[in-house]
């Protein structure tokens, strides 16, 4: 009887701890660099946002939420951001590595691809450092800039990314 019980714990416990979820660390950096916007707008990239960032085919020119309707489609973003993680990583992932790649790719979508995921998933903390910094330009009038803002987004999930709470970029955040 001992056992068997202990034998279902053992297959709870891996279960549970199998389910990786953003933590409020990593919501709050996401709030934080995405701001909150209750009236639909166009983002430096020209794509259609709302709230804390989401975008998608139920955004549209004119739509108004509140804080409520932006926390709601920001947890079914969160969602699915979180499921792609966890699907192409092949380690189990600290949690700040975890929050680190959910802003990421929630910021430049599904792109955890070639060099920068072998890095994330052979451990190579510096080779995800260089990768993700990397990220910091986006399209305007029909050239690629660099842009504060992601550049000092990036410096914040890399912050997180190698769990260095004494960064100055990540202790104005949480």
């Amino acid at each position: 009887m001992i056992k068997k019980m202990f034998l279902i714990l053992l297959f709870l416990t891996g279960f549970v701890f199998s389910q990786t979820k953003t933590t409020q660390v990593g919501v709050d950096l996401i709030k934080y660099y995405e701001g909150f916007r209750g009236k639909a707008y166009l983002c430096p990239a020209n794509v259609l946002t709302i709230g804390y960032g989401s975008t998608g085919n139920h955004v549209y020119s004119g739509l108004v939420i509140t804080k409520f309707e932006a926390e709601r489609l920001l947890k079914n973003d969160l969602e699915r951001f979180e499921n792609y993680v966890n699907r192409v990583t092949e380690r189990r992932l600290r949690w700040h590595e975890f929050d680190a790649l959910i802003s990421f790719t929630f910021n430049v979508g599904y792109r955890l691809k070639n060099e920068l995921l072998s890095g994330i998933n052979r451990g190579n903390t510096k080779l995800v450092v260089m990768k993700v910094m990397q990220y910091n330009k986006a399209k305007v009038n029909g050239s690629y800039i660099i842009l504060k803002g992601l550049l000092t987004r990036r410096r914040s999930e890399t912050a997180l990314y190698e769990n260095n709470f004494q960064s100055a970029f990540l202790k104005s955040i949480i």
